[in-house]
């Protein structure tokens, strides 16, 4: 198998921002914000720590380019909790970009990944070894929630191709859903989609998307990877916030997750190729989005003009 390419850091970076500031015509701070399909698909994280002038070029369309139109649309893959959270923290940016996008004509759509929590749970204790799940099964008779625990520390061992896998099962009812949404509105102008850093869930999304548009494994695992430079994570640092409940319970350590390492990614593609064949398998057989509706996303989305201007 061939090695997986990855910049050195800094020089990633700075390529980067001064890509944005050419293609987009400003250096926005929107947080891990890059597009996926120039002018028409981007990713990002939270939009609830705008700067009042990162709204008003979201919301014009100055952000993605001078001959860009205005926002057509933002895909939130948060829950519910999540999104409660981040409207009592917005900053004065955020509440105009919120506020103002109705007249704007700007749709948004909540398509939460993670929503089911059970299922979730359900997933990461199928995940376990057949020996550490009976172990853990019987401690539970002496120890409430021995079970979730152990489940919750293999998922920590398995790090982010895990974690990534695990949305891929988790959230294919609604992978389908989040796809039709990022073609349909981009013929209109362009979209957003994020989660809470924009790594996970949104990563997860972007590969599924660059799978779709026939980019090569190197330029998904780079994709992936960029996230962490550009959110000044590495992987094992912990913050305060990493400290904090997030969506699925207090159980989980989630400085085991910080960061966006290649082999999180190179470890998501081998499990899917491992399962499903493909990429494009998996999307038709358990995300129910089939071939020839992968077919049209790709003409839709004019892949001809996206290779060129790569």
């Amino acid at each position: 198998r061939q090695p997986y390419h990855c910049f050195p850091a800094s020089f990633t970076v700075f390529v980067v921002a001064i890509c944005l500031t050419v293609i987009n015509g400003i250096a926005p701070s929107v947080k891990n914000m890059r597009p996926v399909v120039p002018g028409k698909l981007y990713r990002s994280a939270t939009l609830d720590e705008l700067s009042v002038e990162d709204a008003q070029a979201l919301l014009s369309g100055r952000a993605f380019g001078s001959s860009s139109q205005p926002l057509a649309a933002v895909i939130d893959l948060r829950n519910n909790d999540e999104i409660q959270k981040g409207k009592k923290e917005r900053t004065e940016g955020s509440e105009l970009f919120y506020s103002s996008s109705q007249e704007e004509n700007c749709n948004f759509v909540h398509i939460p990944f993670l929503e089911d929590v059970n299922e979730f749970w359900e997933e990461a204790i199928r995940r376990m070894d057949g020996k550490e799940r009976m172990l853990a099964s019987l401690n539970t008779v002496f120890e409430g929630g021995a079970l979730d625990r152990a489940a919750a520390r293999n998922l920590e061992k398995g790090g982010h191709a895990m974690l990534n896998t695990m949305i891929l099962q988790v959230g294919r009812d609604r992978i389908a859903k989040a796809l039709e949404i990022c073609v349909n509105e981009s013929q209109k102008g362009p979209v957003i989609f994020h989660c809470q850093k924009g790594k996970d869930r949104t990563g997860v999304l972007g590969m599924l998307i660059q799978s779709i548009l026939q980019s090569s494994e190197d330029e998904i695992v780079n994709a992936y990877a960029l996230s962490g430079e550009l959110l000044g994570e590495s992987e094992g640092m912990e913050t305060e916030k990493d400290k904090m409940k997030e969506t699925t319970s207090g159980l989980i350590d989630w400085s085991f997750f910080r960061g966006s390492p290649a082999k999180g990614m190179v470890g998501t593609l081998e499990w899917t190729k491992t399962n499903y064949g493909s990429v494009e398998s998996y999307l038709e057989q358990i995300a129910g989005f089939s071939v020839a509706e992968q077919r049209c996303f790709r003409e839709q989305l004019d892949t001809i003009e996206l290779h060129q201007s790569q």
